[in-house]
């Protein structure tokens, strides 16, 4: 590989990038080793945690139990036996039933009571 010579348009560059890295340096120093070094470390990283990521965490843990509970609402339900509800009179009947000549309706106990005519 044949390396050009560096031209003045080039070598302009390379000392703005220079003077960059040099100031990026002088802002940013190197950090203190010492033992407290990586707790404050992540001190700093949970404080900068925002409430979006708790929410986060909180709706993945909510959307498996929820995944949880339908799978095993589903196996329930495929391997648990369930008797059918077996109706013996139909609808009708039980209007029927319910409106039997057996009872006196409350009408009838009405107009007895208060004197009124009785139809027997």
């Amino acid at each position: 590989m044949k390396m050009k010579p560096p031209d003045s348009n080039s070598a302009k560059f390379d000392r703005e990038l220079d003077d960059l890295f040099a100031a990026y340096l002088q802002a940013c120093p190197d950090p203190e080793p010492s033992p407290e070094f990586m707790p404050r470390l992540w001190q700093r990283i949970e404080a900068r945690r925002s409430a979006s990521f708790t929410f986060g965490r909180l709706t993945r843990a909510f959307v498996t139990a929820a995944a949880a509970i339908c799978i095993l609402l589903g196996l329930m339900q495929a391997y648990l036996p369930s008797q059918p509800v077996l109706y013996t009179q139909t609808y009708v009947e039980a209007l029927q039933a319910e409106n039997s000549t057996d009872a006196p309706s409350m009408v009838e106990a009405l107009f007895v009571e208060d004197g009124g005519p009785s139809y027997q």
